[in-house]
């Protein structure tokens, strides 16, 4: 099964490609910069000003990897979980009804709760320091997507997520 974190990590490091490149276009002896930038935000900028640039968006380019890593990590174990479920709808006791009804509660359950609630039930397969190094990627996650609006939990880079992220669905045999 190909892993699903596998696009994103991509697209990160041709971004991180990109600004390098940009980064070269800067350093580069002979370089028509007005023709290398056209149509850009680079363009007439001073070198400081594009070095800040570059690494505003290397620090961007890289929480956004890290929300997107993690994104798609969540999704692939809430659709994992769900699939589970699959066999509840064929309970008839006390009617046809109720099977149906514990398959859709369970469904709702998967998709409601708690991001760590769920990777905890994986706990059996996967090592202790890799779940709990999977919360401390959600929780720089969390910081992220809510705005920064609290004290900066430890950084996360993308490929220590990535790993992580590879690593865990590898031990919960979802890769």
């Amino acid at each position: 099964m190909p892993n699903p974190l596998d696009p994103v990590w991509d697209a990160h490091t041709t971004a991180r490609a990109a600004l390098k490149v940009v980064k070269n276009c800067m350093a580069a002896v002979g370089i028509d910069r007005a023709k290398a930038f056209s149509d850009t935000r680079f363009i007439g900028l001073t070198d400081q000003q594009c070095v800040d640039l570059v690494g505003a968006g290397q620090a961007e380019v890289d929480d956004s990897a890290v929300l997107s890593l993690y994104a798609v990590f969540e999704a692939t174990l809430r659709e994992h979980i769900g699939q589970q479920a699959h066999h509840l709808h064929l309970a008839q006791q006390p009617t046809p009804a109720f099977g149906v009804a514990l398959a859709d509660s369970f469904s709702e359950y998967c998709d409601r709760n708690r991001m760590d609630a769920l990777a905890g039930l994986f706990a059996s397969a996967v090592r202790p320091v890799v779940l709990a190094q999977v919360g401390n990627i959600r929780t720089y996650r969390h910081w992220l997507a809510h705005g920064r609006r609290w004290d900066q939990p430890p950084t996360v880079t993308p490929a220590f997520a990535y790993q992580t992220l590879t690593a865990f669905l590898q031990a919960a045999g979802l890769l």
